[in-house]
């Protein structure tokens, strides 16, 4: 009979190796977590009170005190987030130079922007995502150019994408009009980081993996669908890279707005539907578009698919609810799939319990498109969250204990502040939420 490990579901053959796992894995670990845990509520505290954070505090409560009731947030947005018409302006210059930097690459070379300068969830640091298209015929092209390559990242034997990868990061080094140009091949998803001399932006550039461009579509027609649902968004946003859950806790911008999604998934009380429906509804009765091996269609725009929120719903509603939903929800529990748009124990995914039917055949259509076996979920780590499309990926696999417990005080304690403040105005309470750090006592 095999032996589960209590933390992260792991299976071991014996009770012995299960509690030599335990050991080593977990309660060895306290110590750390524990340091580490008072080390993310220190980065908080820390970069709240620097000196251009208290003056950046000062001028959002300025701006707050003269702004019309019910423009906070739009004031808030206004001094913390890029404006969208002139972030597509500075992308179309990038767009320009890479152009023009990668036309030995073919004309047929197609660049598109992803991520958050695209979903309209850009704050003022923000870095941009950028795909690049390259053609099966160019491919071959410039791999008769990659033994010019000098560059220690260079891999010889490597496939196409290797080889356009190499190509492009040595194009870009050579040029003027980038600078810190950086491979990280050995990423989940190898990516070119450099800066935009003219325009100052850091950029990413993925060339293997076109699902990124799915994913953000998806998020575009969710802020586009209702003001108050790209709001929320974009406050969270905020609020987690103030409280430094985005950065030092392991979360990324695209698991806590996916989090989002998944708490409007939920039944909402007093309703017979959720205000977004689960992937799977969305899907029905669609062609599908599939992109290597993994169908990306929905359709939110058919009366039964729409976005249902309620005009009597506020913007402070959504964001307390999300607070007040993860605060009371041991994620380490389950496994979160906004495609089922459900929760599932997390050993009833191990145990095959939950019949997830559409995980399985997508592991099948992924292993044909590659030739390869598909990576599984993986189910071992401290927080699972599954990609709404990409149902093999694990979105939170890098989060441990002490960011899961940092980030679920968090939480707590903005809970806490909505409840301690329910008499105080609207710019108080966003003020607070932002600026406030959790600080153990």
């Amino acid at each position: 009979m095999n032996r589960r490990c209590h933390a992260c579901c792991k299976t071991f053959k014996t009770l012995q190796e299960c509690l030599k796992h335990d050991l080593l894995e977990h309660s060895l670990q306290n110590k750390k977590m524990n340091s580490g845990f008072n080390n993310l509520c220190k980065a908080a505290l820390k970069f709240l009170t620097t000196p251009e954070k208290l003056e950046e505090r000062a001028k959002v409560r300025a701006c707050l005190n003269h702004c019309n009731a019910g423009d906070e947030l739009l004031t808030i947005f206004q001094i913390l987030c890029m404006n969208n018409n002139n972030l597509e302006l500075q992308f179309e210059r990038i767009k320009a130079c890479l152009h023009s930097g990668l036309k030995d690459l073919g004309a047929q070379l197609e660049i598109h922007a992803f991520g958050s300068i695209v979903s309209k969830l850009a704050l003022r640091d923000c870095d941009i995502d950028v795909y690049l298209d390259v053609k099966e015929m160019q491919l071959k092209e410039a791999s008769e150019t990659s033994g010019q390559l000098n560059s220690p990242h260079s891999m010889r034997n490597s496939s196409k994408h290797d080889t356009i990868f190499n190509t492009v990061y040595r194009i870009l080094r050579e040029s003027e009009n980038f600078s810190q140009v950086r491979p990280i091949p050995s990423a989940r998803v190898p990516i070119i980081k450099c800066k935009h001399n003219s325009t100052g932006f850091s950029i990413d550039i993925n060339i293997s993996c076109p699902n990124s461009l799915e994913n953000t579509r998806f998020l575009q027609a969710i802020v586009e669908s209702d003001n108050r649902i790209h709001s929320m968004l974009l406050f969270l946003k905020i609020w987690a890279k103030h409280m430094q859950i985005i950065n030092r806790a392991n979360v990324t911008s695209y698991c806590l707005i996916i989090l989002a999604v998944f708490y409007l998934q939920q039944p909402l009380q007093g309703h017979d539907r959720s205000i977004i429906l689960p992937v799977q509804r969305i899907q029905q009765n669609l062609s599908a578009r599939m992109v290597q091996g993994i169908d990306y269609s929905f359709d939110i725009e058919c009366e039964e698919n729409r976005v249902y929120l309620p005009a009597s719903i506020t913007t402070l509603d959504l964001i307390k609810g999300f607070f007040n939903f993860y605060k009371n929800l041991d994620i380490s529990e389950y496994v979160l799939s906004p495609y089922l748009g459900s929760y599932i124990l997390r050993k009833d995914f191990v145990d095959d319990k939950c019949a997830f039917l559409a995980y399985h055949n997508q592991l099948i259509t992924v292993s044909q498109y590659f030739g390869d076996d598909a990576q599984q979920f993986e189910i071992d780590r401290c927080v699972c969250i599954q990609d709404p499309f990409n149902l093999s990926h694990n979105i939170a696999r890098s989060m441990v204990r002490n960011n899961k417990e940092y980030f679920h005080c968090c939480l707590a304690y903005a809970c806490n502040i909505c409840e301690e403040n329910t008499n105080a105005s609207a710019r108080e309470l966003y003020e607070k939420l932002l600026y406030d750090p959790y600080n153990p006592k």
